[in-house]
């Protein structure tokens, strides 16, 4: 079995021989990039629930990258091609040794495999600016952020702008942009000091000087994303465009396709934040940018072989290692793992999940969540955090639910995937009516609205106009009343005007609490005090 094992490796490494027939290597520079995105701490072997929630194949996860990237440079070195390997932010929260290592776990990682570069993600700034300069220290490889700028306008000092890495006399410039929207999406604290400056600004600013300073070949990191439905924004991209409507340059948080088009000379792009992998690359129309972007949580890497004109240093084409696709699943069954790696994570595990083998229940079913409306486990979490703290109502974002609960024991590891931020519970004292105008605020336009408590009754009718769609009937269990005084629950992060609220920010801090009550916790206590049955109810309707 292992012999048939180490020949489906080989054959996958062999496998870009054949399809670089139309480059040869007296003429064409191959230089393959490995590439990952939104790891989130995703390093550790696990199962693959996503492919077959009842028989689930086995992730070699970051041990299995480690081996294979091994084997690539080793090939490397004989045939004469360059590697890189490059990873487009939030590395590390999101799982017990990713969140409560702070990252040292990951970068460890990282540093084993030989990472070249990684751009900043909004979530790389959830433990604090301190812990990341840490990190940035102790990575050999630069932190990248070209937008990440002090008050004096110059790149913070823990990170590059970009890097230029020179392989067989190919300079190749790989360029680091976080998203802009960063800011709004952490704690002020976490960011103090720093601006985020606008992606298309910043590259328009930062391509030609690595141009000047002899790069050959341009590489966008980026933070940046490509929409879930890519073909559709392409499509809406490109009818702007024909009517001679081109992307604001000064916009905050634009995605990787409008950056692509606003900016001549960038060769290559990858993007990330949200967790959509796609096998083909997206080409953009007017400067010929190819986009590549991964899925998420380290179960995938992508690589792409490129070919260099050695005469001219500029980029002819392109194949993958696998037929048709960017992106290779790091299964187990086809992948080795790096024993040492793997060892060097798990001594991290063993410390960050002491205790989160308890199971706290076992549920019959799985609990799913939705991208809108109401969901079995989004209501469960909504009155956890509403008992907890004896809130009337208790409101939280999509956003901040990140995995589903599977049927089956239920661990306090379970409650970590699904909640890993460490988020506290903030009440506020607010009036009917300002509940009110909190709702009628997130229901605007397209927005998919908000997780709430039982108790209440809300109705939202999107036939109505902005402002006027919301009917409260319901508060606490108890009829609405726009003057009477009401205890809302929902997590510091949201506090702090991020997600869209906004207008919990112009809240008197007389009435604010941040009880320093993990939600985490009061989801726990209420599991294991009340039950985990979820009920969908009239707490939330939506007429569209």
């Amino acid at each position: 079995m292992q012999k048939i094992l180490n020949k489906i490796c080989i054959l996958l490494l062999l496998a870009a021989t054949a399809f670089a027939a139309d480059f040869p290597a007296e003429e064409f520079q191959r230089i393959t990039v490995i590439f990952t995105n939104d790891v989130h701490g995703g390093i550790t072997r696990t199962e693959a629930t996503f492919m077959n929630p009842q028989f689930p194949p086995q992730i070699g996860s970051a041990p299995a990258l480690a081996h294979y990237v091994k084997q690539l440079r080793q090939k490397a070195e004989k045939e004469d091609f360059g590697v890189l390997v490059i990873d487009q932010g939030d590395f590390f929260s999101g799982t017990p040794v990713g969140s409560t290592t702070a990252g040292k776990a990951v970068v460890a990682m990282m540093n084993r495999v030989g990472y070249d570069a990684m751009v900043m993600g909004n979530h790389d700034f959830d433990k604090g600016l301190t812990e990341l300069r840490t990190r940035a220290d102790e990575a050999d490889f630069p932190f990248l952020g070209a937008n990440i700028v002090t008050e004096s306008g110059a790149v913070a000092e823990f990170l590059e702008p970009y890097v230029i890495k020179e392989i067989a006399g190919i300079k190749i410039g790989i360029l680091g942009i976080a998203t802009s929207v960063t800011p709004s999406m952490s704690f002020p604290e976490h960011v103090k000091g720093l601006t985020f400056r606008p992606e298309i600004l910043t590259a328009r600013e930062w391509v030609p000087r690595m141009k000047e300073a002899g790069a050959d070949i341009i590489i966008a990191s980026t933070h940046t994303w490509t929409p879930y439905e890519r073909e559709q924004a392409a499509a809406e991209l490109h009818e702007k465009l024909k009517k001679g409507v081109w992307p604001d340059p000064n916009k905050i948080g634009v995605e990787g396709m409008e950056i692509a088009v606003s900016v001549p000379d960038i060769d290559i792009m990858y993007t990330g934040h949200v967790h959509k992998g796609f096998n083909e690359p997206y080409e953009d129309p007017v400067n010929h940018t190819l986009i590549f972007q991964n899925y998420a949580n380290g179960t995938n890497v992508g690589q792409v072989n490129f070919y260099i004109h050695k005469a001219t240093k500029t980029l002819a084409g392109y194949d993958f290692a696998v037929d048709g696709s960017a992106i290779i699943t790091l299964l187990e069954d086809e992948f080795w793992i790096d024993t040492a790696v793997d060892s060097l994570i798990e001594a991290y595990r063993a410390v960050a999940e002491a205790g989160f083998d308890e199971v706290l229940t076992v549920l019959p079913a799985p609990l799913r969540r939705a991208n809108e409306g109401q969901s079995g486990v989004g209501n469960l979490f909504m009155d956890a955090l509403a008992r907890a703290v004896n809130a009337d109502i208790a409101f939280s974002n999509f956003g901040g639910l990140r995995s589903d609960l599977e049927a089956g024991p239920l661990t306090y590891e379970d409650l970590f995937r699904f909640e890993p931020f460490g988020n506290q519970i903030t009440v506020f004292q607010m009036r009917g009516a300002q509940i009110h105008a909190l709702i009628e605020d997130r229901v605007k336009g397209n927005s998919r609205g908000m997780l709430v408590s039982g108790g209440s009754e809300i109705i939202v009718d999107k036939t109505r106009p902005d402002g006027n769609r919301v009917t409260i009937k319901k508060i606490g269990g108890k009829d609405y009343d726009p003057d009477a005084v009401y205890k809302l629950a929902v997590s510091d992060y949201l506090a702090e005007g991020n997600s869209g609220y906004d207008l919990l920010t112009e809240i008197d801090t007389r009435y604010r609490n941040n009880t320093g009550i993990l939600m985490r916790e009061a989801l726990r206590d209420y599991i294991v005090n009340v039950g985990a049955k979820a009920q969908i109810d009239e707490r939330w309707t939506v007429i569209k």
